[in-house]
């Protein structure tokens, strides 16, 4: 009985492991094929049968990469997701801590509004901005896609921080307004330092979600200096064919700063999700 129920065990160890390695290679196999056709040469781009690695390594598909008006979209790019990304944790930081913390009328028909604006496709609110922009002649600017992009990423903060610092006891906060804090000290010296893991990981989240994004970011800079990289990746793509070699290797470079942020931050990014999906 002993000796079934180990192979059964192992058996089903197996095919888990199978099952993990089968969803890393459909996930992982993409972004290989990328970063091998970013160092292939013109040649091997359209070779038959295809190869996935590159016969001779090359840069030139990086040079093409890195080209002035490619740096300037980056530097466009870099200037929005941070600036978008610090005024979501501020704004959302003192908001997420009043909807878990504070008792006050229409707090829950607030919350589902927050959810409720989540459920409108951002297609939707495109026009109706880009509209309002043009009357306020900011068309075009770094400051309209930040207004834009804190329509859609503001509720996803507040909502990812309220749920973790439901998780932080309250208690503490009472302990340090008993020894003469005020509610706001207390946030600042208590809360703030035992909320960073969910800090970091909404952080990560909305700049992942506004270093990629693509459709705001197109209709809204309507001028080839302001363009970020998502858009700039339309360079590549002309009339009478598509750049693959340039495509694939400006794609590999959009990534790299997403990598290393992760990198950096991984643990209070899963710290983070984990005690924030916990219902307080």
């Amino acid at each position: 009985m002993a000796m079934k129920n180990r192979s059964r065990e192992a058996v089903v160890k197996a095919v888990r492991y199978f099952l993990i390695l089968l969803l890393l290679v459909f996930v992982l196999f993409p972004f290989f094929y990328m970063v091998s056709t970013a160092f292939k040469a013109e040649d091997d781009l359209f070779s038959a049968p295809p190869k996935f690695l590159p016969r001779v390594l090359t840069l030139s598909n990086f040079q093409q990469a890195l080209q002035p008006k490619f740096i300037r979209y980056f530097m466009n790019s870099f200037i929005v997701t941070i600036g978008t990304t610090i005024i979501v944790i501020a704004v959302a930081l003192f908001s997420s801590y009043a909807f878990s913390r504070l008792r006050f009328r229409g707090r829950k028909f607030l919350l589902k509004i927050i959810i409720f604006t989540q459920l409108f496709p951002l297609i939707v609110i495109i026009i109706p901005i880009y509209i309002l922009y043009n009357k306020m002649r900011i068309v075009n600017t770094h400051l309209s896609l930040i207004i834009a992009y804190l329509a859609f990423t503001v509720p996803v903060g507040v909502w990812m921080l309220r749920g973790f610092f439901k998780n932080i006891p309250y208690n503490l906060e009472e302990a340090a307004m008993v020894d003469g804090c005020t509610r706001l000290t207390a946030f600042i010296r208590v809360v703030l330092p035992l909320a960073r893991p969910g800090i970091s990981a909404t952080a990560v989240y909305i700049f992942i979600v506004t270093w990629q994004e693509f459709m705001f970011a197109l209709t809204m800079l309507t001028g080839e200096k302001m363009r970020t990289l998502p858009v700039g990746i339309l360079d590549f793509i002309r009339q009478y064919g598509v750049n693959w070699g340039g495509l694939m290797a400006l794609s590999t470079l959009i990534t790299v700063p997403v990598f290393i942020l992760f990198l950096i931050l991984q643990r209070q990014f899963i710290s983070g999700l984990t005690q924030g999906s916990v219902k307080g």
